[in-house]
Protein backbone atom coordinates (compact mmCIF):
# COMPACT_ATOMS: atom_id res chain seq x y z
CA UNK A 1 0.00 0.00 0.00
CA UNK A 2 1.53 3.57 -1.20
CA UNK A 3 2.27 5.90 1.74
CA UNK A 4 -0.85 8.03 1.74
CA UNK A 5 -0.44 12.05 3.81
CA UNK A 6 -2.86 11.70 6.38
CA UNK A 7 -2.77 7.96 7.30
CA UNK A 8 -0.10 6.72 9.66
CA UNK A 9 2.15 3.78 9.57
CA UNK A 10 -0.25 1.71 12.47
CA UNK A 11 -3.11 2.79 9.80
CA UNK A 12 -1.64 1.31 6.66
CA UNK A 13 -0.99 -1.73 8.68
CA UNK A 14 -4.46 -1.79 10.14
CA UNK A 15 -5.73 -1.49 6.67
CA UNK A 16 -3.63 -4.00 5.23
CA UNK A 17 -4.90 -6.02 8.13
CA UNK A 18 -8.68 -5.52 7.32
CA UNK A 19 -8.11 -6.47 3.71
CA UNK A 20 -6.37 -9.48 4.03
CA UNK A 21 -8.57 -10.89 6.69
CA UNK A 22 -11.16 -9.61 4.07
CA UNK A 23 -9.58 -11.20 1.20
CA UNK A 24 -9.62 -14.56 2.81
CA UNK A 25 -12.61 -14.46 4.07
CA UNK A 26 -14.39 -13.94 1.00
CA UNK A 27 -12.24 -16.26 -1.06
CA UNK A 28 -12.75 -19.74 1.76
CA UNK A 29 -17.12 -18.25 1.60
CA UNK A 30 -16.37 -18.56 -2.39
CA UNK A 31 -14.75 -21.99 -2.22
CA UNK A 32 -17.43 -23.42 0.29
CA UNK A 33 -20.50 -21.36 -1.68
CA UNK A 34 -19.47 -23.80 -4.56
CA UNK A 35 -18.97 -26.58 -2.93
CA UNK A 36 -22.46 -26.34 -1.50
CA UNK A 37 -24.08 -25.63 -4.95
CA UNK A 38 -22.30 -28.57 -6.35
CA UNK A 39 -22.78 -31.17 -4.09
CA UNK A 40 -26.27 -30.00 -2.89
CA UNK A 41 -27.83 -27.17 -4.75
CA UNK A 42 -27.50 -24.96 -1.88
CA UNK A 43 -26.43 -21.53 -1.02
CA UNK A 44 -24.14 -21.21 1.58
CA UNK A 45 -27.27 -18.79 3.02
CA UNK A 46 -29.72 -21.53 3.25
CA UNK A 47 -27.05 -24.46 4.95
CA UNK A 48 -26.15 -21.06 7.64
CA UNK A 49 -30.20 -20.45 8.02
CA UNK A 50 -30.51 -24.23 8.30
CA UNK A 51 -27.39 -24.79 10.62
CA UNK A 52 -28.79 -21.63 13.01
CA UNK A 53 -32.10 -24.12 12.70
CA UNK A 54 -30.35 -26.86 13.74
CA UNK A 55 -29.04 -25.54 16.79
CA UNK A 56 -32.01 -23.62 17.84
CA UNK A 57 -34.23 -25.18 20.37
CA UNK A 58 -37.14 -27.91 19.69
CA UNK A 59 -39.63 -25.78 19.54
CA UNK A 60 -37.97 -22.90 16.98
CA UNK A 61 -36.66 -19.92 17.48
CA UNK A 62 -38.24 -16.73 16.25
CA UNK A 63 -37.40 -15.15 12.72
CA UNK A 64 -36.53 -11.52 14.43
CA UNK A 65 -33.58 -14.08 16.48
CA UNK A 66 -32.62 -15.57 13.56
CA UNK A 67 -32.19 -12.49 11.63
CA UNK A 68 -29.82 -11.39 14.92
CA UNK A 69 -28.07 -14.32 15.05
CA UNK A 70 -26.98 -14.41 11.05
CA UNK A 71 -26.66 -10.58 10.86
CA UNK A 72 -29.05 -10.39 8.34
CA UNK A 73 -32.45 -8.63 7.57
CA UNK A 74 -35.39 -9.73 8.89
CA UNK A 75 -36.72 -9.29 5.26
CA UNK A 76 -33.39 -11.39 3.64
CA UNK A 77 -33.61 -14.45 6.15
CA UNK A 78 -37.52 -14.66 4.83
CA UNK A 79 -36.28 -14.62 0.99
CA UNK A 80 -33.69 -17.12 1.60
CA UNK A 81 -36.68 -19.46 4.04
CA UNK A 82 -39.05 -19.57 1.33
CA UNK A 83 -37.98 -21.91 -0.65
CA UNK A 84 -36.48 -23.86 2.22
CA UNK A 85 -40.28 -24.00 3.00
CA UNK A 86 -41.56 -24.24 -0.01
CA UNK A 87 -39.05 -27.90 -0.25
CA UNK A 88 -40.42 -28.84 2.88
CA UNK A 89 -37.28 -28.70 5.01
CA UNK A 90 -38.35 -25.80 7.12
CA UNK A 91 -41.76 -25.04 8.58
CA UNK A 92 -42.85 -21.96 10.09
CA UNK A 93 -45.55 -20.68 12.51
CA UNK A 94 -47.60 -18.19 14.56
CA UNK A 95 -45.40 -17.17 17.72
CA UNK A 96 -47.86 -17.98 20.70
CA UNK A 97 -46.75 -15.70 22.75
CA UNK A 98 -46.63 -12.41 19.86
CA UNK A 99 -48.98 -12.29 17.42
CA UNK A 100 -46.53 -10.15 16.04
CA UNK A 101 -43.90 -12.87 15.74
CA UNK A 102 -43.23 -16.15 13.41
CA UNK A 103 -41.13 -19.14 14.72
CA UNK A 104 -39.12 -21.50 12.23
CA UNK A 105 -38.01 -24.55 12.83
CA UNK A 106 -36.33 -27.51 10.45
CA UNK A 107 -38.78 -30.69 9.73
CA UNK A 108 -37.33 -34.22 10.30
CA UNK A 109 -36.28 -33.71 6.21
CA UNK A 110 -34.72 -30.71 7.31
CA UNK A 111 -32.79 -31.84 10.06
CA UNK A 112 -31.43 -35.01 8.21
CA UNK A 113 -30.55 -32.77 5.22
CA UNK A 114 -28.31 -30.39 6.97
CA UNK A 115 -26.74 -33.21 9.29
CA UNK A 116 -25.60 -34.71 5.74
CA UNK A 117 -24.44 -31.07 4.33
CA UNK A 118 -22.81 -30.80 8.15
CA UNK A 119 -20.42 -33.57 7.57
CA UNK A 120 -19.36 -32.38 4.12
CA UNK A 121 -19.00 -28.82 5.02
CA UNK A 122 -16.70 -29.76 8.29
CA UNK A 123 -14.72 -32.12 6.14
CA UNK A 124 -14.40 -28.99 3.61
CA UNK A 125 -13.42 -26.55 6.07
CA UNK A 126 -10.75 -29.04 7.73
CA UNK A 127 -9.33 -28.90 4.19
CA UNK A 128 -9.63 -25.23 3.43
CA UNK A 129 -7.60 -24.94 6.99
CA UNK A 130 -4.87 -27.32 6.83
CA UNK A 131 -2.13 -25.11 5.73
CA UNK A 132 -2.47 -24.18 9.42
CA UNK A 133 -1.19 -26.85 11.99
CA UNK A 134 -3.10 -26.80 15.20
CA UNK A 135 -1.50 -24.57 17.13
CA UNK A 136 -1.22 -21.72 14.43
CA UNK A 137 -5.15 -22.52 14.40
CA UNK A 138 -5.58 -21.74 17.82
CA UNK A 139 -3.54 -18.50 17.75
CA UNK A 140 -5.88 -17.18 14.98
CA UNK A 141 -9.26 -17.97 17.08
CA UNK A 142 -7.37 -16.04 20.02
CA UNK A 143 -6.78 -13.62 17.78
CA UNK A 144 -10.06 -13.38 16.19
CA UNK A 145 -11.42 -13.47 19.59
CA UNK A 146 -9.32 -10.26 20.47
CA UNK A 147 -10.60 -8.61 17.10
CA UNK A 148 -14.51 -9.39 17.44
CA UNK A 149 -14.08 -7.86 21.09
CA UNK A 150 -12.28 -4.61 19.87
CA UNK A 151 -15.01 -4.40 16.99
CA UNK A 152 -17.96 -4.99 19.42
CA UNK A 153 -16.81 -2.95 21.82
CA UNK A 154 -16.08 -0.01 18.73
CA UNK A 155 -20.03 -0.29 18.30
CA UNK A 156 -21.08 0.70 21.80
CA UNK A 157 -18.71 3.75 21.74
CA UNK A 158 -20.83 5.03 18.74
Amino acid sequence: MASHPGITNAQQQALRSWLRLLGSSNAIRKVLTARMQAAHGVSLSRFDILANLYRAPEDGVRLSDLSKQLMVSNGNVTQVMAPLMKEGLVERRPCTDDARAAIARLTPAGRAMFETMASEHAAWVEDIFKPLNAGEQQTLLTLLDKLGASGTAALSDD
